[in-house]
């Protein structure tokens, strides 16, 4: 997620059209007239839209963030994993060469240098989890093993042990129960939760759209080199739900991770999900001073966003209690 300080002076630069001149300086890498591109969102990076009938090449998507910044280095480095993926032939949204040829382009503008994308609308259904069914959820699954086969293997030299997330989380943590949670954790984080891929890091139902009963994904930014587990459980946030370990739809969880495993030829454990469920909520927990790095200040859309915030870390906070909780030993009676 980009600071608010980010997403607030970017704001500042939206006229009432929707048009910026920093979306204006990213178009030009992609031959997008100055007034083409009408923002869309801010949250992983910055989002403006050509809509329908603006630009020959269909729907368009430009995606940046400061070059910079963490934001900034997740999107190179998914777009170049998009890049790689694309000429395998895998069922990711169709990526937009810049006028030089590239995937990503660094671009100077009003607001610094800038990372940035482009990709084509992918056309197709949005499934959500109301109109989901076990058949669905198994070809999710199987998509997801479909994307880290094609993604390639790990090479070791490239993939150091993840950090442990709890471990970071309980020494910045001032909430006495959040930090015996994540000390708790800490103590059962270890390497040994399955096989590192190429993952996509978000490849939730809302990053897919679905044709012939098979998914195409984009948003990228997340991806990286992650434990099997890691990836899934970030695929599975809406059917895990607020308490992973009793899961809002076990029927539909359980065919997602059957699909998987028919695909990917191993299996990942309800315990690993959880454990890497609850990691993820820790990064977020951990990352979260840095995304709110300043208050509404009176502008009604920036109260909205903190006040969404505010209740999303909340909800990461109750994750992480109680899966510390769900793993400590059961307390013996006296007597």
């Amino acid at each position: 997620m980009l600071p608010l300080t980010q997403i607030a002076a970017l704001r500042t630069t939206v006229d009432d059209e929707w048009r910026s001149p920093v979306a204006d300086a990213v178009g030009r890498a992609w031959d997008i007239p100055a007034g083409g591109l009408r923002y869309w969102r801010s949250s992983a990076a910055h989002v403006f839209v050509v809509p329908p009938g603006g630009d020959a090449r269909g729907v368009l998507y430009a995606r940046f963030a400061p070059a910079g910044s963490a934001s900034g280095a997740h999107l190179q480095r998914g777009a170049q994993l998009h890049d790689r993926l694309t000429d395998a032939g895998a069922p990711v949204a169709e990526l937009v060469r810049s006028c030089a040829g590239r995937a990503v382009e660094l671009i100077h503008t009003p607001l610094g240098e800038m990372a940035a994308c482009v990709v084509k609308r992918v056309d197709g259904e949005e499934l959500d989890v109301d109109g989901l069914d076990a058949g669905a959820a198994a070809a999710w699954g199987a998509a997801l093993a479909e994307f880290h086969r094609t993604a390639g293997e790990v090479v070791p030299p490239s993939a150091p042990p993840p950090r442990n997330p709890f471990a970071v989380l309980a020494r910045h943590m001032t909430d006495p129960d959040l930090a015996a949670a994540a000390q708790e954790l800490a103590m059962h984080w270890g390497p040994e939760s399955g096989p590192l891929v190429v993952g996509h890091g978000d490849f939730e139902l809302d990053n897919l759209r679905w044709s012939a009963g098979r998914p195409t994904s984009f948003d990228l930014d997340e991806a990286g080199v992650m434990p099997a587990a890691a990836d899934m459980s970030a695929a599975v946030r809406d059917l895990l739900g607020p308490r992973p370990a009793a899961p809002l739809h076990p029927e539909l969880l359980a065919a997602f991770v059957d699909g998987y495993r028919r695909t990917a030829g191993h299996a990942v454990t309800l315990d690993a999900l959880l454990l890497h469920r609850a990691a993820f909520a820790a990064q977020q927990l951990a990352e979260a001073s840095d995304v709110m790095d300043r208050g509404p200040d009176g502008e009604g859309w920036l109260s909205d966003l903190v006040a969404g915030l505010n209740r999303h870390y909340a909800e990461q906070r109750d994750i992480v209690v109680a899966t510390a909780e769900g793993r400590k030993p059961p307390t013996m009676l006296p007597g």
